[in-house]
């Protein structure tokens, strides 16, 4: 068979054009990003949630708002902030969707009264209560507390911690005066000489330190009493059940922000909270902002019940609860089940 020279040009130019377009699709397909698993499709509207909080807990709950993931997930979210305990007795009666609180409100409640589900922990902070005390009424170091009135609230974890801290310098149970009461209280008794220092979160204690000045003393123990953010709902409540893995995948998404973009968060959560740029560096340094269940975290709901019994705050729970029967792990384990510990069934 003979050819002519023009078709073999012809052809010759075909397989060059049919090559090269090969080449550069090969090149397209190659160049396309994969989608980001965690930015999933904005899902269809499901209802307006309360998410309850205690202080600087709220970190991821606050950027998955501002970010727009909550809205993403078709969750109208407000945030309502609250001390633990409130958040947590709040999501117990139905008045929060949601709640983020530490574990002595969940060690004095009653599971087996109102069922409530643990979905995670948003945030571990080491050294999140201080003691704040009155350098002008002689207190210069930790065992000038003996005989000082010291604020505290009753049955929260700077409770716990005022008592680990005086274990750790020598001072017995009697040798400090407490004065219970409501958090807000602490700041205005201070200053008017009702007391002589309070146990509380580090937000609170450090806008009494600023009013104070020089006349103020700041003790801390970092990591003399772990502080577990613990993410808990109402599973019997429908909309919760719901809006369960929802949130998580919000919380999730924002937890990657809070690590991919560190500057604009902190940014974004010393805003919200007031702080100055060296109190967010402090926040940022002494936490870990992470959705996860660890088994570590059973073992201090244990240890705090334990407590709360010595120290007549009885729980409302006949006898300690089994608390991983209260994990719902299902939903984070099937958005990131490397976050869930293996002992967790």
């Amino acid at each position: 068979m003979r050819y002519h020279a023009g078709n073999l040009v012809f052809c010759a130019s075909i397989r060059c054009y049919l090559a090269v377009s090969l080449i550069l699709l090969a090149l397209i397909v190659g160049c396309k990003q994969p989608e980001d698993p965690a930015a999933p499709k904005p899902q269809p509207a499901l209802g307006a949630l309360t998410f309850c909080h205690g202080g600087i807990t709220n970190i991821l709950p606050l950027i998955a708002l501002k970010q727009g993931y909550f809205a993403e997930e078709g969750l109208s979210v407000t945030l309502k902030d609250l001390d633990g305990r409130q958040a947590f007795t709040g999501m117990l009666q139905g008045e929060c969707n949601f709640a983020v609180s530490a574990e002595p409100p969940i060690v004095l409640a009653d599971p087996q009264r109102t069922p409530f589900a643990i979905l995670a922990t948003v945030l571990d902070d080491d050294n999140s209560v201080r003691i704040i005390a009155r350098r002008d009424q002689g207190i210069a170091k930790p065992e000038d507390l003996k005989g000082k009135r010291l604020g505290v609230k009753k049955g929260i974890m700077s409770h716990i911690f005022l008592d680990l801290f005086m274990i750790k310098h020598g001072l017995k149970h009697n040798e400090v005066v407490r004065v219970f009461m409501e958090p807000e209280a602490f700041q205005p008794a201070l200053l008017n000489g009702e007391i002589d220092g309070f146990s509380m979160s580090s937000r609170m204690l450090t806008n009494a330190a600023h009013t104070l000045g020089d006349k103020a003393v700041v003790f801390a123990e970092p990591g003399l009493f772990p502080v577990h953010a613990i993410l808990t709902t109402r599973l019997d409540i429908p909309l919760n059940l719901q809006a369960a893995p929802r949130v998580l995948r919000a919380l999730v998404r924002a937890e990657q922000y809070a690590k991919s973009e560190p500057a604009a968060a902190k940014t974004m959560v010393a805003k919200s909270f007031k702080l100055s740029a060296q109190d967010i560096e402090d926040v940022w340094c002494r936490t870990t902002i992470k959705v996860a269940l660890a088994n570590s975290l059973f073992s201090h709901l244990d240890n705090q019940y334990t407590w709360l019994q010595e120290h007549d705050e009885a729980s409302e729970a006949a006898s300690m609860p089994n608390y991983l029967t209260l994990v719902a792990p299902e939903y984070l384990r099937a958005i990131r089940p490397d976050s869930v510990s293996d002992l967790i069934p």
